[in-house]
């Protein structure tokens, strides 16, 4: 299977488990309880985790997972549900990835966020990973348990991929632990 193949593999697979998520939770019984946040505290999401994590092995033959650093704001004002989202990427071989986009927050219960989101973005590899050129789309999944005091622990998968725009399209997956801060 070849780099493209295998990516686009990957991308596909990505995607399954996404929809299968959201069917999941649509069909729950706790998914009358689903709410749409609406406009709140603005967050500071720091997260810790891999690059790379199930990434295919591009022509290049990069085929590690990297330590990944990735702080993010989340706006506060929300319309209809939706608020933009402001993050910095950057991993230990030296690829650093800046976007912007948007996402919803959806309370599953009083205490479980989840957060999707969708960016666009400006990727430079340094030693890193080729991803075909340095225009990017994001898309992430975060599942977060919110304390009492509004702070956030959670998990959060990310692909990154230039959406075929490109020749090559290798794609990466990440895995993050997350902390979001509240502003105010």
């Amino acid at each position: 299977m070849g780099c493209a193949s295998g990516s686009r593999w990957v991308a596909t697979a990505f995607r399954i488990v996404a929809a299968f998520c959201v069917a999941l939770v649509a069909a729950s019984p706790v998914a009358r309880a689903v709410t749409l946040m609406s406009s709140g505290a603005p967050y500071l999401n720091v997260g810790i985790g891999v690059f790379n994590l199930v990434g295919a092995v591009n022509d290049d033959g990069y085929d590690h997972t990297p330590l990944e650093i990735n702080a993010e704001y989340q706006s506060g004002f929300r319309f209809y549900g939706v608020g933009y989202v402001l993050g910095l990427l950057a991993n230990t071989d030296g690829g650093v990835d800046g976007y912007a986009g948007f996402y919803a927050d959806l309370a599953l219960t009083p205490h479980w966020i989840l957060t999707p989101e969708a960016a666009v973005s400006g990727y430079s590899r340094g030693d890193s990973k080729k991803m075909g050129d340095n225009f990017l789309f994001r898309l992430e999944m975060g599942l977060a348990y919110q304390m009492n005091d509004g702070g956030r622990l959670g998990l959060k998968i990310a692909h990154l991929s230039n959406g075929d725009l490109y020749t090559r399209d290798p794609g990466e997956n990440e895995l993050l632990v997350t902390y979001s801060f509240p502003l105010s």
